[in-house]
């Protein structure tokens, strides 16, 4: 051991050995687990995707690093839960990485912060826009003629990182922020679209545009498929119930109370408030009224749910096209509980709120990037036949499948992973490759 690699030998908790540490072991990695997910990435053809939707501009005589590589070593940060370029210029001298990325030799640097940056802050609109198309095609190619979609609509705040383009005080969330707004699917949780707005934005602003590219291309692709609609009251606006109506999408949007629908629930709620007292349980009531607003083109059905318990009284109200019992309709749009936790996943375990570039467009293709991180977990996931793997989120999945230590030694023909001989979690990684396997080969 050198001078300058010197480090403490003696320890208080153990005296019958001397311990000596250095940082001669060579290329050792704490994610060797990707490469299950690399491997189900290359038979899908994702990262190839990615890289296809954005334009090199750089000239060739500069490039050291192509769009692909650069691509797998952003995208399998998020992944691994190094989500900020930092951790990624960190991450450059990572053998797993260079491997999964397809450097020639380990020791071959990734990119640099300043990459990785140049790299954002080239990506143009229309890119995003293309990369968002990516996501609702990633969702077709992983069906088999559904019998229904459920499009789960929803915003979400993302704080402020400074002085950053269109970027505006929100006084429902009380913060300087972005207000995205997200598609996901509501059976398996892909996500279909991101779209970034300004933090001042409306719920509902942008959502047709938004929606129209989606659903034109989920029509083409399962043309006898039911799609349905579910969103919160910020939803609420007679244009999406047009939109809706004129393309056959069957909605359930909650609404907000006015003197109108709490006088049409009036007597509902006595009903609940009389059963709660002969019973002493929470009482439960449905109901529903044809109605139309000034603003609605046709009447449509309201549904009312009243409640009543030790608590107090709760009025809650629906808007819907579609037929069927009030309760069964309650019961399906309380489901979109279930996309709150898609958003949990995407923003908390996945980052997804790290916008912190100074460019408007640069921070659009980060939240697409962080979306397409998060589309491949939801797609690599559900090829899984342990269940302990197939219901796991982002965290379980790096606890118990990505984050195993290895030495990566290489030779003239191969590369080896010499994976931690204690690990704990060996059969669900055998179990993962075997079921990557079973995928056909990528021509």
């Amino acid at each position: 051991m050198n001078a300058q690699c010197s480090m403490q030998t003696a320890f208080s908790f153990r005296d019958d050995r001397e311990i000596r540490l250095d940082f001669d072991g060579g290329q050792i990695t704490s994610d060797a687990g990707l490469v299950a997910l690399r491997e189900f990435d290359e038979r899908i053809g994702f990262t190839d995707c990615i890289a296809r939707c954005l334009r090199d501009r750089r000239h060739p005589s500069y490039v050291r690093h192509d769009i692909k590589q650069l691509i797998i070593q952003r995208l399998y940060g998020i992944v691994a839960g190094y989500e900020d370029q930092n951790d990624a210029h960190r991450l450059r001298h990572d053998g797993l990485f260079q491997l999964i990325a397809g450097k020639a030799e380990l020791g071959q640097e990734l990119g640099s912060q300043s990459s990785l940056s140049r790299l954002e802050n080239a990506v143009s609109p229309s890119e995003v826009g293309a990369l968002n198309d990516l996501l609702t095609d990633s969702f077709i190619r992983s069906q088999h003629k559904p019998p229904v979609i459920i499009l789960e609509l929803d915003s979400t705040d993302d704080p402020a990182h400074g002085q950053q383009q269109l970027i505006a005080f929100n006084g429902f969330f009380n913060q300087y922020m972005y207000h995205p707004l997200l598609v996901h699917e509501g059976r398996t949780g892909c996500i279909l679209g991101t779209f970034l707005r300004p933090g001042n934005a409306h719920a509902a602003e942008d959502v047709l545009p938004a929606l129209e590219p989606i659903v034109a291309r989920l029509k083409a692709a399962f043309p006898h498929t039911i799609i349905e609609l579910r969103a919160d009251a910020g939803f609420a606006v007679p244009r999406l119930y047009d939109f809706c109506e004129r393309h056959k999408i069957g909605f359930t949007i909650a609404v907000g109370a006015n003197e109108v629908f709490k006088n049409q629930a009036e007597t509902l709620l006595q009903q609940a408030v009389s059963l709660f007292r002969a019973t002493g349980e929470k009482a439960r009531l449905y109901a529903q009224f044809a109605h139309r607003a000034k603003t609605w083109r046709s009447h449509l059905r309201v549904l009312i749910k009243a409640e009543a318990g030790a608590e107090g009284t709760n009025l809650r109200f629906v808007v819907t096209n579609r037929p069927g019992d009030a309760r069964r309709l309650f019961d399906f749009y309380e489901g979109r509980g279930q996309a709150e936790n898609y958003i949990k996943e995407l923003k908390n375990q996945l980052k997804a709120d790290r916008l912190s570039c100074h460019r408007f467009e640069a921070n659009a293709f980060r939240l697409a990037l962080h979306a397409l991180a998060y589309q491949l977990i939801v797609l690599f996931r559900a090829c899984l036949s342990d269940p302990r793997l197939r219901c796991a989120q982002t965290d379980t999945l790096r606890c118990k499948l990505f984050k195993v230590g290895a030495l990566i030694k290489q030779s003239t023909r191969r590369f080896w992973l010499h994976l931690a001989s204690g690990w704990p979690h060996e059969d669900l990684l055998r179990s993962a490759l075997r079921d990557v396997g079973q995928l056909p080969v990528p021509t």
